[in-house]
Formats: C-alpha cells, sequence, structure tokens
C-alpha cells in the first residue's frame, strides 16, 4: 500500500548555482520540477526506475512500501524529476524521526544506494539535478525541521554527482562494496572462482547439504531466530522478520536455506530487481559450517542470477576493518566497488542529542526483536 506523504514542491524550482565554481552553464536551458509521488501518480514509478539500468531494489516501490508499513519512524517522500512535465526520473528518500523533535531526510536507510535515478535515454546535467534537489532539501529542512541530511549514492551516481554535493557542503565518507559482474554462462564463473570456493562447494555437496528456494513461512521463522543467534554472536542491529515477509510477498525478495539432514543450518535473504540481484541477510549454525553451507548459498544464487538474466550480483557493502569478509566475497571474484555517502548537519545541537541517544536505542530495539 503506498502512503500519501508528502511535501508541498514547488511547481518549478530554478537550480541554485554552486557558489564556491565559477560556472558559465546557462540554468535558463535546464529547469527541472519536483513532483510528489501521490496515490493517483504512483504507478508512474517503478515503469521510469526500471528504465535506469543502475537502478536496483532500493529505489522499487515494493521496497518503499515494506519499509513504510515495517517502520513507524520512516516516512517516505518520494519524488518525481520532470522537465516541461515529461518524467525523466525519481528521487527516492524517507524521513526518519526515531524520538519526539529528531528528524533527518536520508536518501536512503543504512546507507543503502540512492540519490536521483534518471533514465537512460534523458539528456540532463546532473549538476543542475543536484542543484535542483538542493534547493528543495535547503526549504524543507527549514520548514519541517530536518537537523541532518544524508546521501548513499550509487557507484555510478558518486562519479556523477559527488563533487556537486561537497560543492554544497557535505562532508564525504568512503564506503565500498564487491559487486559480480554476471552472465549466462554459469561455467565460466565457477572456473574464475578461487579454487578454495570450488572445493567447499563441492565439500557441501558431498556432505548431502542441499540448498533451496523456500516460501514457506515455518522456514523464514527458522531462519530468523538463526538471523537473530548470529547476529548477536556478530553483532549488529536485526532487520524485522515483519519487513522480511513483506518483502518476499512483493516479489522482490528470496530465502536460500541450507539443509542437512533435514536441518535448516544456514539460509540468506536475497533481493533482486531490474538487473541486479543483492546479497542481504545472511545467517549459520556455527556447530555446522565444516559443512561449507554458506559457500553453497552464495553458489546457488549466483547461479540463479545468471539463469534469470541478471548482470550483477551486490555481496553487500563490508566494513573495512573485516579482511576476512572481503577476502571471502573476493573469492567469488567479485570485485571491490567504491561509493560514497555524503552528510550535512543542518541542527548540530539536535544531531548530538540523537548521536547520545542512537546506542542506547539500538540496545533496546535488538532487544525487543
Amino acid at each position: 500500500m503506498w502512503c500519501v506523504n508528502f511535501y508541498t514542491i514547488p511547481l518549478r524550482i530554478q537550480p541554485k548555482p554552486i557558489l564556491a565554481k565559477k560556472s558559465y552553464f546557462n540554468y535558463n536551458i535546464f529547469v527541472y520540477t519536483l513532483a510528489p509521488l501521490t496515490p493517483q501518480n504512483r504507478d508512474d514509478w517503478d515503469s521510469v526506475i526500471k528504465q535506469c539500468s543502475n537502478a536496483t531494489v532500493f529505489q522499487s516501490g515494493a521496497w518503499r512500501d515494506a519499509l513504510a508499513a515495517s517502520f513507524k519512524q520512516l516516512d517516505p517522500v518520494y519524488l518525481l524529476i520532470k522537465q516541461d512535465e515529461k518524467v525523466l526520473g525519481g528521487l527516492p528518500a524517507f524521513v526518519f524521526h526515531p524520538i519526539p523533535g529528531i528528524r533527518m531526510w536520508n536518501s536512503m536507510p543504512w546507507n543503502l544506494f540512492g540519490g536521483p535515478k534518471i533514465i537512460d535515454s534523458a539528456q540532463v546535467n546532473p549538476k543542475d539535478v543536484i542543484s535542483t534537489i538542493e534547493t528543495y532539501l535547503e526549504t524543507l529542512s527549514v520548514e519541517k525541521g530536518w537537523c541532518e541530511l544524508n546521501w548513499t549514492l550509487s557507484p555510478t551516481d558518486s562519479t556523477k554527482s559527488g563533487d556537486s554535493l561537497t560543492e554544497y557542503g557535505y562532508e564525504r565518507t568512503e564506503r565500498f562494496t564487491h559487486l559480480l559482474k554476471t552472465n549466462t554462462d554459469i561455467d565460466t564463473l565457477w572456473n574464475a572462482y578461487n579454487k578454495r570456493v570450488r572445493g567447499a562447494i563441492r565439500k557441501a555437496q558431498k556432505s548431502g547439504v542441499e540448498v533451496t528456494n523456500t516460501d514457506s513461512d515455518e522456514d523464514l521463522s527458522t531462519f530468523y531466530d538463526m538471523y537473530l543467534m548470529t547476529l548477536k554472536r556478530l553483532g549488529g542491529t536485526p532487520k524485522p522478520q515483519t519487513l522480511m515477509k513483506m518483502l518476499l510477498q512483493n516479489g522482490i525478495a528470496k530465502l536460500a536455506i541450507a539443509k542437512y539432514q533435514e536441518s535448516i543450518i544456514a539460509g540468506l535473504l536475497y533481493l533482486y530487481y531490474n538487473q541486479t540481484v543483492t546479497l542481504w541477510c545472511e545467517a549459520s549454525l556455527p556447530d555446522y559450517l565444516q559443512y561449507r553451507p554458506n559457500n553453497a548459498i552464495f553458489h546457488h544464487i549466483i547461479t540463479w542470477a545468471c539463469e534469470h538474466g541478471y548482470e550483477c550480483v551486490d555481496f553487500g557493502a563490508s566494513p573495512p576493518e573485516s579482511p576476512g569478509l572481503i577476502a571471502h566475497k573476493e573469492q567469488y571474484r567479485a570485485k571491490r566497488t567504491d561509493f560514497y555517502s555524503y552528510t550535512k548537519t543542518i541542527s548540530p545541537f539536535k544531531k548530538s542529542i540523537w548521536t547520545h541517544s542512537e546506542g542506547t536505542l539500538r540496545r533496546i530495539y535488538t532487544w525487543l526483536q
């Protein structure tokens, strides 16, 4: 269900020139309109986003619905980007309000890829698009009391638009993910795996580990209990089971499970949309890791992506202090790919309140899960 939750946007926003550099670009040539997404035009969203080759599941309407329904603290603020009434793309975003008085605009929660998505065939000036959006954000941040603005751009969009954001005063944080380019020939990818990976997958098969996709509610509950235990062991804030269930029901997620002697010993919830498969939430039982269920699951998902025509598998962002995890991803020949987050603090006082409260609230939330 699409929530009617948007802010009034001026019909035409004149792009704000970047003052840090002298520019000779004639802004009168390109003037963009930001139109709020409503129940009346919501069907336009996915039809537009799917024309953006670098759009992922995190820009989909189904993802928006699932987050809005699962988190009362997240208000979707989605905009269509137009020129002369022609839709050129879209800007997904959420306003996060964790406690009273604290509201933050996020291009996408959890440092997932967000930012403007422009259809491949459209001719736009990226700096001009960012200028228009920045004018909107500056106006709304004052009117709505947003204390911070956060963007996370995909690798491609970081290259196109990142400099514009830093010129507007955003602080840049470097991050990286691992991407594996896929094709219909799984044998080629298999031969490219590190020999240790191939050996681990063979061991899983010989040990009797079976990997399948499942849509069973019982399997999801078993996986979720294992997921909570995994995060308790490794650290992290869990995503709610209701969110996972809705993603599965909305047709943008699948749950792969590994069974040994009829018992689930590992699992991974992965997302798929447009041209990309994204590995997202994984869990396993330590006592059964000797049977290499995680390697078998990764190979299962990569095979599925190849068979269904997806062009890329995103292994997800990695903390720099986790060399073992990084090495594991690279054994499948996934390549490190940099992207960036950009942050601008509007109200340092309100931001400090959230900074001092965040840890405690996360611990409470994790305990409740």
